[in-house]
């Protein structure tokens, strides 16, 4: 009896020291794909959407002109890839520049969206359209020396535009905005308003 006992302990042992074997659907795992992980599949090529062509304004408003003098180029960019929206380039001849990713339905996003319709003016008179504020963050900016009264913001993050075409003529308006947040948590983060013409 003492042997029998012996060998079942002995048995027990060397099962305890061999490997635990998984079952063949659980070893074979399989990779996702670039899909599979939200990224592009490399082997099909990107072509980003058109964009529309650079449009060339005049500061108009005393603040416009007090920070951005001179025109204002802004020149709509691609898409750098199928995951990324498009955006566009802030160009100012004092040199001020901010380079921008769209921020689509930005306006409206949050549970308490940013009123913007005490700040913006649709000079037609009608009466401000949401829907039609475009939103960019911004990725880089760019502050020369010589600019007037710095940037927009001591650092700008994001802006808001508001095109309102009539004839003869189009009015872009630019709120600017700090910050780390968007929607801002108050009315503080707005730096300023600023406006910017093109005569047809």
């Amino acid at each position: 009896m003492r042997i029998l006992i012996l060998a079942a302990a002995s048995l027990l042992a060397l099962a305890a020291c061999q490997p635990e074997t998984k079952p063949a659907e659980e070893s074979a795992a399989v990779a996702p794909t670039p899909e599979e992980m939200g990224q592009d599949d490399p082997s099909v090529p990107f072509t980003p959407a058109a964009v529309g062509e650079p449009r060339t304004y005049d500061a108009t408003s005393k603040t416009a002109m007090s920070f951005t003098p001179g025109t204002l180029t802004v020149t709509p960019t691609p898409q750098p890839s199928a995951n990324m929206p498009s955006g566009a380039v802030f160009a100012f001849s004092s040199g001020y520049r901010l380079e921008t990713t769209s921020m689509p339905g930005g306006a409206t996003q949050g549970e308490k969206p940013f009123d913007f319709k005490p700040f913006f003016i649709d000079t037609t008179g009608a009466q401000i359209d949401v829907a039609k504020i475009e939103m960019y963050a911004i990725d880089n900016e760019t502050i020369p020396a010589n600019a007037p009264n710095g940037g927009f913001c001591e650092k700008t993050a994001f802006i808001a535009t508001y095109v309102v075409k009539s004839p003869g003529a189009e009015d872009l308006t630019v709120a600017a905005f700090a910050g780390d947040q968007w929607p801002p948590k108050d009315e503080t983060a707005l730096c300023g308003t600023f406006m910017y013409s093109v005569v047809h």
